[in-house]
């Protein structure tokens, strides 16, 4: 009995790596129920996951390669469940998840290496002490750049891999700037003997790579992080996948019902009402929630059951109560002789009240569109258009029409991610406009057909009809702003026109510029868009798979740069997420824990970076005897001096709370004061390189001082910001104002706009009113402003008689060239606008 039960253990243990694989997908599923509410699933339904891989994973008579085959199934298979349940701004996140607690959990690396990852400058403890190297190098990656080149990594020397980093920068730079300014930089090799080095490190090789990449090119964060989940999950778990709606009601059962999770113009309603048809289940009966309809859903579910009929309850956010009822019959079998082809489809909007007994029992899924044109083109092309739709009307120009229409709509969809610069309004168009274009499209050719004997060709079509409806009313109707109409008007003069009959005709036909400059001048690439020639559904699907999976802002007529911004912003977004669902950890072995960490930093912070308090009797002392302008006598009514007074007051706010919150973080990290939730939270903050939320926000939600990631930038704009303030009030007024250094802006210029008014006193219209003079209405005061020379120096010029000089404008989008508006260089999105002289005028 012992030799056999040694014989099981050791059998046993050669499946270790599959439990271990299991419980780093189990626990990512839970952490990413952080993200969401709605994201919440039970161990049953992943054990339910667990037992199906093994079961139908490929089996092995080799021990070893059985393991590999039930872990990459199980892998693979718990990522599709999870993934057609999240919204589509966290799916690489939780991938990326995957991904660090498989490394961590093999060793390959450690938790502070991918806190490195997760804040990257903000793992600093004090600002940067070397000048950057590169121009174009912002000053925020080079802060990046000194964070990683001070970091061991877990390889076999346990040294700063990237020790060098500064000084190859410095070294190489022609190398690095064009790597820095090419479009792709995850694509090329990497300047100095970098590019070796990675590819040597055969296992943490990947992970070094998006590590420079994030730290170098932060916009490109989020591509890098798909690339190295494929390095080391695979090209399937990166490749766009879409679940049809029939292989989800395959899974659903009479008492497992399916959860469509709502977001903006996303309605599974139509696409279930075509499957019910197909399965011979139509009409479906739908009960939209909300006051009183408890019972009609009650009723009509007691009546759609026995006889295996479908069920949506719409809006169920609206019908919390029911729902918890609900899920307690299913679950307790309380619904009378439930036949088996009876399904329940439910759709909700997220919510934190949503029953988690529900959550856990129903197939969660997301129905927005997905990211990307490939993505949003091969979700079309495999859940509406099939071989039938193709073959429908018998004219070479429909099929060519159905892919220009299938275009259009993704390209209008997509363009919303860059938010004002794609639409005005971010409109909620949908598939349902989708398939009312391709509608109108199949009537119209139908129309055409029946009253000519032509088959091919364009002859007897108006585009002008085509555009019309499609562009003014199909997508037009949800249209609201003029400037929105045009462009949409300008996408329709593009891609309905004659020449999309010809073949291979280009939708969308561009060079774009690689970052790569030769001998003859900047290298550039031709991006074409066709339309697929061919008269069968494999050919369109092979086409879209072949489509590029990073889409250039020239595809949607935007500007290059346009790019930079949104890609920044969705990474930050992935990376603030990650940070905040990950466990608070100091890291592994004998690194310091977090709450040493933190109370190091408080005590440095303590001690160098927190201002001096305003004390308010001797402020008001002080206004007393501040000058004002020529005119105007001194004192505390002088209309700046007010404004002064404001501002001191509101900076003695946030540097009293900011006190505070670090006396009270030492003495609860000592033990003498109680750990309260605030205090914790701003701990975590801190560890994390954040913000505490109580020194930005309070309580009701408004904002108290500046927005700025990243604590020691955030210290570095108060002791700035106290600096202009002290300087005012000890000396005179400044020869220049820092107008983003103050609470309240506008504030500051309606008080420079009621001194100017104050001065400007007219003369008597009346001879017999000579003794009343009358100044200025303050209504009819404006702005005039005038942009001074780049070296233009205010503190060598007279104080002008009116108005103020102002400096720290930044231009977005553009930059002042000889005074007028001019492109900005290579890959800058903002530009410093020089000195603003800001005066009034009647």
């Amino acid at each position: 009995a012992e030799v056999k039960e040694k014989e099981i253990k050791e059998k046993r243990e050669h499946y270790r790596p599959v439990a271990t694989r299991g419980s780093v997908l189990y626990f990512c599923i839970i952490e990413v129920s952080l993200v969401s509410w709605m994201y919440n699933s039970s161990l049953k339904q992943f054990l339910d996951l667990f037992d199906y891989s093994i079961n139908n994973s490929e089996k092995a008579t080799v021990t070893q390669k059985r393991v590999e085959n039930i872990t990459k199934y199980l892998t693979y298979h718990v990522y599709r469940y999870v993934n057609r349940g999240l919204f589509e701004k966290d799916k690489t996140t939780f991938l990326l998840m995957v991904c660090f607690k498989i490394l961590t959990t093999a060793q390959i690396i450690s938790n502070n290496d991918v806190s490195l990852f997760l804040k990257g400058r903000k793992a600093l403890t004090a600002e940067p002490d070397r000048q950057k190297p590169l121009k174009e190098l912002d000053d925020n990656c080079w802060a990046n750049v000194l964070a990683l080149s001070r970091h061991s990594f877990v390889t076999e020397s346990n040294i700063c891999f990237f020790k060098d980093l500064p000084d190859s920068l410095s070294r190489f730079q022609n190398d690095w700037a064009k790597w820095i300014m090419r479009t792709d930089p995850e694509n090329a090799p990497i300047p100095g003997d970098y590019q070796e080095r990675i590819t040597n490190e055969k296992d943490l090789g990947p992970f070094l790579k998006l590590c420079l990449l994030r730290c170098i090119k932060e916009d490109r964060t989020l591509i890098a992080s798909k690339m190295f989940i494929k390095d080391n999950l695979g090209k399937e778990f990166t490749d766009p996948v879409t679940d049809s709606l029939e292989s989800i009601w395959l899974e659903s059962t009479p008492t497992k019902p399916v959860l469509f999770l709502l977001s903006a113009g996303a309605d599974p309603t139509s696409s279930i009402d075509d499957l019910a048809k197909k399965k011979k289940k139509s009409p479906v009966e739908k009960v939209s929630m909300g006051e009183g309809q408890e019972k009609v859903a009650d009723e009509v579910i007691k009546k759609l059951s026995p006889i295996g009929g479908w069920v949506i309850l719409q809006n169920c956010h609206l019908g919390l109560k029911f729902m918890e009822d609900l899920e307690s019959q299913l679950a307790e079998n309380r619904l009378p002789d439930v036949h088996e082809d009876f399904r329940l489809w439910i759709t909700t909007e997220p919510t934190t009240q949503f029953p988690l007994a529900m959550l856990q029992r129903a197939i969660k899924v997301t129905n927005e569109p997905p990211k990307g044109l490939k993505a949003g083109l091969h979700k079309t092309f495999t859940t509406i258009i099939n071989q039938d739709f193709l073959e429908k009307i018998e004219h070479s120009a429909w099929r060519s029409q159905i892919f220009t229409v299938c275009f259009l709509h993704s390209v209008v969809i997509e363009r919303r991610k860059f938010g004002p610069l794609g639409w005005c309004v971010p409109y909620e168009f949908n598939n349902s406009d989708l398939e009312a274009s391709l509608q109108f499209i199949e009537k119209y050719m139908s129309n055409l057909l029946a009253g000519t004997s032509q088959v091919s060709g364009n002859a007897g079509i108006n585009f002008e009809v085509i555009r019309y409806m499609i562009c003014q009313v199909q997508y037009g109707g949800r249209i609201t702003d003029e400037m929105d109409r045009g462009l949409f008007d300008t996408y329709g003069a593009m891609y309905f026109r004659e020449n999309i009959f010809n073949p291979e005709a280009a939708l969308v036909d561009f060079n774009v510029d690689t970052g790569i400059r030769d001998a003859k001048g900047p290298v550039k690439d031709r991006i074409r868009y066709i339309i697929p020639n061919s008269t069968e559904i494999q050919r369109y699907r092979e086409y879209v798979d072949s489509l590029p999976d990073i889409d250039s802002p020239e595809v949607f007529g935007l500007h290059p740069n346009a790019d930079i911004t949104f890609r920044l912003k969705e990474s930050n977004e992935m990376i603030d997420v990650i940070m905040e669902t990950r466990p608070k950890e100091g890291g592994t072995g004998t690194s310091k824990g977090r709450d040493e960490i933190v109370y190091e930093q408080v005590s440095d912070l303590m001690k160098s970076s927190v201002p001096a308090d305003f004390n308010e009797a001797d402020v008001l002392e002080k206004i007393k005897k501040l000058p004002g302008p020529r005119g105007i006598d001194r004192g505390p009514t002088v209309p700046l001096n007010i404004f002064l007074r404001q501002e001191i007051q509101r900076m003695q706010k946030v540097i009293g709370l900011v006190r505070k919150t670090l006396v009270d973080i030492k003495l609860a990290i000592e033990g003498q004061v109680i750990m309260t939730p605030i205090i914790l939270d701003a701990i975590n903050a801190l560890f994390d390189g954040k913000v505490p939320q109580r020194w930005v926000y309070d309580a009701s939600g408004a904002e108290i001082s500046w927005l700025i990631p990243g604590y020691l930038r955030w210290f570095s704009d108060l002791y700035k910001r106290h600096e202009q303030l002290n300087n005012w009030l000890n000396n005179s007024r400044p020869s220049s104002y820092w107008l983003g250094g103050f609470f309240n802006p506008q504030g500051f210029l309606t008080a420079v706009k009621q001194e100017v008014a104050r001065l400007k006193v007219t003369a008597p219209k009346r001879p017999q009113d000579k003794d009343k003079g009358g100044s200025w209405s303050l209504d009819e005061v404006t702005y005039k402003t005038q942009v001074k020379d780049e070296k233009f120096d205010p503190t060598k010029d007279k104080e002008p008689d009116e108005g103020v000089y102002i400096h720290g404008l930044i231009l977005e989008g553009a930059k002042l060239n000889r005074g007028a508006l001019d492109e900005l260089d290579g890959k800058e999105t903002k530009a410093k606008l020089p000195i603003l002289y800001v005066l009034e005028k009647n």
